[in-house]
């Protein structure tokens, strides 16, 4: 580094400088009370540990137990029969409760959906003429909405499947108590 008059500062000087520029600085600091003086390291103070020791127990003498007799207390008067005789009391709760039941038919039933949406055949299927069979398993709820639509089976597999799970989750049937679990629907893909 070139300064006015041609000399260059060496890196020993800069540093020594900014050192020097540093220390000063700090004894500025201390004189106006700016920072505290650096504080001595005092010796810690020794807390002398006192051990107590408790006295041994004293051996307790047996107290002695005075010993009672039990004598159970008999009624004085005998029991009496009631005068008025029972009312039998017929129970007011219905005891099964009213909520729907459940049943689990593992086959096609006869009814037919009152609302069914219209499968549209896949276009894939479609341009390469394929056609197929897919069964469905499907929760029929008391209100007759379609629940838990899974694919039982389907042949040729990977073109209707979609299809059909959408559509038949959308059916709704007749409204019943019962809850009607593993209902096989089996759907027919055929080109016209």
């Amino acid at each position: 580094m070139n300064i006015a008059g041609g000399r260059s500062w060496s890196p020993q000087i800069i540093v020594f400088s900014i050192i020097l520029h540093a220390v000063v600085l700090y004894a500025i600091a201390v004189a106006f009370k700016v920072v505290p003086p650096p504080i001595g390291v005092d010796e810690p103070t020794v807390i002398p540990m006192v051990r107590y020791t408790p006295p041994p127990p004293l051996p307790e003498e047996p107290v002695p137990i005075k010993q009672r007799e039990f004598n159970p207390r008999l009624p004085k008067t005998p029991t009496v029969a009631p005068i008025v005789p029972p009312i039998p009391v017929t129970p007011t709760v219905d005891p099964v409760p009213p909520g729907p039941t459940s049943i689990t038919v593992n086959t096609p039933i006869q009814e037919q959906p009152i609302s069914n949406a219209r499968i549209p055949y896949p276009q894939r299927a479609e341009a390469q003429q394929v056609e197929g069979r897919v069964v469905l398993s499907i929760t029929i709820m008391p209100d007759g909405s379609v629940r838990d639509v899974r694919v039982v089976n389907a042949r040729p597999a990977g073109y209707f499947e979609d299809a059909a799970v959408q559509s038949v989750a959308r059916w709704r049937y007749r409204s019943s108590k019962v809850i009607r679990t593993n209902v096989l629907v089996e759907i027919d893909f055929v080109l016209t």
